[in-house]
């Protein structure tokens, strides 16, 4: 028997966060066996890998814990489990983290306050904001997850070369995440909004909506969620088992005042809403959202006050990259679906020529289309999904066609006036030209700064 309660576990999906676990798990003693569909060789601290369709009998054989990296589809790996090792526990790699701290078996791993973070879009903004106003406290909170750096790398750390351990957890947490992640002790959840993502992978949009709502089941009596106070689901999924925070509420934490905002309100105090280096409306709610979880944590107005306003926001979040004969180009590679998209779009002061794109996820395009005929000065299309994009613009405004990225901001530059703006906000995965939407973001920055 090893260290951990495992002797030999599968990890199906060897990209980071599979073998972050993997790496973890080999620290702890236990035999790792990996299975991915494009498995050539064994990575270091992988005994043996296994290819193909789905894992076959033989990668189950004396298995007795399954690692599922988000990234991987889980029914054909599921089924194939259920037929070969039905009584294996299955966790994802942030589940095994947090399982092995809450276990309390390892002293390594003292048990900290946890902050979940889940929504379609902004998770990523508020869990930087959250770790940032935690740090504006004088704590060292890890802020991580689906953004970022694994919480298995940070346990690895901490077994083999006792680094630091963090005062807080801030954790994004992915639907996929949230499909294999276990009930364990959380003092701060939050559901920022539910729009229609990754229907490819779900049975329907309520399988979707209700797995984003399991980011409330570790919560106790005196803990927190925090959900958004007109969303649609919120009523279906808030939870009733510990304290509520309705963001957006008439007399909850909110955000007053016209366009962007002018008030930041909170329970106890107000921020004015220029302390905010962020555009737009949602940038004001997903700093309402952040101050309000950091008050729970104890945070005081003062540090939430002087952390919001070094906050510089995330790369490829609606990134200023320049401005050139009066245009100003944004970098927006991070919204990755029709919510985002319309978040970033609608929260700027200018018209706008749009570059839209990619990887289709199934969103219903038609809310983009009626902003674009509002708002929009162009369109430039790119990518798998450029002729359903491009029928959202022809017949209303200028629409072209770009082979590949470089080429749509040339476009894009003849389309705009002084004044106006180009934006690359995607509303499409990045898969089908780029590694990453980080990658198409660099190429973007790059087309853009190469512009004579």
């Amino acid at each position: 028997m090893s260290g951990a309660p495992w002797n030999r576990a599968l990890v199906v999906g060897l990209g980071k966060s599979g073998l972050a676990a993997a790496r973890l798990l080999g620290a702890l003693g236990v035999e790792v066996w990996g299975y991915d569909q494009r498995a050539k060789e064994a990575p270091a601290g992988v005994a043996r890998t296994f290819g193909g369709d789905a894992p076959g009998a033989e990668a189950f054989d004396g298995v007795d814990l399954i690692v599922l990296s988000p990234g991987v589809p889980p029914k054909p790996v599921r089924r194939a489990a259920e037929q070969h090792a039905p009584d294996v526990p299955v966790h994802g790699e942030l589940g095994l983290a947090m399982t092995l701290i809450a276990d309390e078996a390892y002293p390594q791993w003292p048990a900290t306050r946890t902050v979940l973070i889940t929504g379609t879009n902004g998770k990523s903004t508020v869990t930087a904001m959250t770790g940032a106003l935690l740090e504006a406290a004088g704590r060292r909170p890890f802020v991580g997850g689906n953004l970022g750096p694994t919480l298995c790398d940070v346990l690895t750390d901490r077994l083999e070369h006792d680094a630091a351990w963090p005062d807080d957890l801030v954790i994004e947490c992915s639907s996929y995440q949230l499909e294999t992640l276990p009930t364990v002790p959380t003092a701060v959840a939050m559901l920022l909004n539910i729009t229609p993502d990754h229907l490819d992978r779900y049975d329907s949009f309520e399988h979707y909506a209700r797995t984003k709502g399991r980011i409330f089941a570790g919560l106790g009596s005196d803990d927190l969620a925090l959900v958004l106070d007109d969303d649609p689901w919120t009523d279906r999924l808030a939870p009733t088992h510990c304290k509520l925070a309705r963001i957006g509420a008439p007399r909850g934490p909110r955000v007053e005042g016209p366009g962007a905002g002018q008030t930041l309100h909170l329970s106890d105090a107000a921020v004015p809403r220029d302390v905010l280096r962020l555009p737009g409306r949602h940038n004001a709610v997903n700093a309402v959202f952040a101050a309000t979880a950091a008050r729970h944590l104890g945070v005081t107005i003062e540090q939430c006050r002087s952390g919001l306003a070094a906050f510089e926001g995330l790369p490829h979040r609606m990134v200023l990259v320049r401005e050139l004969d009066g245009v100003t180009y944004y970098n927006d590679s991070k919204a990755t679906n029709v919510a985002s998209a319309l978040a970033s779009l609608g929260g700027l002061d200018r018209q706008f020529v749009l570059i839209a794109g990619g990887k289709a996820k199934g969103d219903d395009l038609t809310p983009l289309g009626e902003l674009l005929a509002r708002r929009a000065k162009g369109l430039v299309v790119i990518g798998e999904a450029a002729e359903q994009f491009a029928a959202l613009g022809e017949g209303t405004i200028p629409t072209e066609r770009a082979p590949d990225l470089a080429d749509a901001v040339r476009r894009a530059r003849g389309l705009a006036s002084p004044g106006q703006a180009v934006v690359l906000a995607p509303a499409c995965a990045s898969f089908d030209q780029f590694d990453s939407y980080a990658h198409r973001g660099r190429v973007f920055a790059e087309a853009v700064l190469a512009l004579a």
